[in-house]
């Protein structure tokens, strides 16, 4: 499996112009190889191939200057990303790709070498020489590539790509069902899990909310190019990238904690991208970041040799857990009351179980993997309902 380590890199001021220097013509040479996509392609009706496109870039890189004083298989990695850009395009997975600006061109690539980590000295790069670098925690598994990215509050860092051979997983079958969990998703309680557990979520983007709306009031009434203008951007941009730490700390400490007590994750396979169309709840939506919740879920299992499933969620809030019955309740209602079982709980401490029954009940006989598309067919209650004309409702077989 592929790990991703973040290391904190502390460049020199000269060490610094170099590197913006050759993120600026990085960008520049980026946006020259997407007009000569779009030409060939206006021109010829073909696109062009990775090869081709990494020896525009080598050529490119033959009459710059600027370009070869940066490592070639840097040079060569543009070629690369203009190239995915235009596939993800052509296969429906994305828009076409924009033209760069520099402010928004922030990080270079040496897929194999060009680099090298001395723990005395620090890194070195080719070009740069020798640059400082915090190394937190240890490096481990095989380096298959390196990203140097500049955040928008301006601080460098070093992102190691290693390969790691991936722990054995314990088939479902053999894991207790009290190791196993439940979780439903929401903006009332983060996650409500079925052992009656919930976790608040803290909402850091309404905590920041204020901030921000009057930062970027005064960001908007500056004229464009004006150094307030950027001073100010800046500051928007640090603030934002702040909401993303809290966030993603939040997460990774809470998918860690589950999996310390549990070896089964069942979670909800949710259309985050349709639900956020509900201009009502869209920003409380993507400052839940539910997408990037279910992902850490899926490496964290695998890190560990553990299993994330995931569901279906047709109607996981709208059936009863112990009896099957349908429970219809409205967003606003947060009791589940059963009228069959006379079962009296919370909505989404209901939903947990049900999502749990439908994980342990439905999960693949043979353990595919964790992500949903290595899984196949989501367990889903809709193999165990038929409609039912007289009743004009839903009933449950069996």
């Amino acid at each position: 499996m592929l790990s991703a380590f973040k290391y904190r890199l502390y460049p020199k001021p000269e060490q610094e112009k170099r590197l913006n220097r050759s993120l600026l013509s990085l960008c520049n040479l980026y946006n020259d190889l997407k007009a000569e996509e779009m030409r060939r392609y206006r021109e010829e009706k073909k696109s062009t191939s990775k090869t081709t496109f990494r020896a525009l870039a080598l050529d490119a890189r033959k009459h710059n200057a600027q370009l070869q004083e940066i490592h070639s298989q840097v040079v060569q990695n543009v070629g690369d990303r203009i190239h995915r850009s235009f596939r993800n395009f052509f296969e429906g997975r994305a828009r076409i790709p924009k033209w760069k600006k520099p402010h928004r061109y922030n990080s270079l690539t040496y897929p194999q070498s060009g680099f090298r980590l001395n723990p005395e000295r620090g890194l070195l790069l080719s070009g740069l020489g020798y640059v400082r670098i915090f190394v937190h925690r240890p490096l481990l598994g095989k380096v298959k590539r390196l990203t140097i990215k500049r955040e928008g509050d301006g601080e460098w860092h070093a992102i190691f790509i290693t390969e790691r051979e991936v722990p054995a997983k314990r088939p479902i079958a053999e894991i207790s069902a009290n190791r196993i969990r439940g979780a439903d998703v929401g903006l009332e309680k983060f996650v409500a899990l079925d052992d009656s557990t919930s976790i608040e979520y803290p909402k850091f983007l309404g905590l920041s909310e204020t901030k921000i709306a009057r930062i970027q009031h005064h960001f908007s009434r500056k004229h464009k190019g004006s150094k307030r203008r950027l001073e100010l951007g800046r500051e928007l941009a640090r603030l934002h990238l702040h909401v993303r730490r809290q966030r993603e700390d939040f997460q990774n400490k809470l998918v860690h904690q589950v999996f310390m007590k549990n070896d089964v994750l069942v979670l909800e396979k949710l259309n985050v991208a349709g639900m956020l169309r509900n201009h009502s709840l869209a920003k409380s939506i993507s400052d839940a970041s539910w997408g990037n919740f279910a992902r850490k879920a899926i490496f964290k299992a695998e890190l560990l040799g553990k299993h994330t499933i995931f569901v279906d969620p047709w109607g996981t809030t709208q059936f009863c857990h112990n009896c099957l019955q349908w429970v219809p309740k409205d967003l606003a209602e947060r009791e589940h009351k059963c009228p069959r079982c006379g079962i009296e709980i919370q909505r989404d401490v209901n939903s947990a179980l049900l999502i749990k029954r439908l994980g342990i009940q439905r999960s693949p006989a043979p353990d595919r993997g964790s992500s949903p598309a290595e899984q196949g067919p989501l367990p889903s209650l809709r193999e165990w309902v038929s409609p039912s004309s007289e009743a004009r409702s839903l009933s449950l077989q069996g």
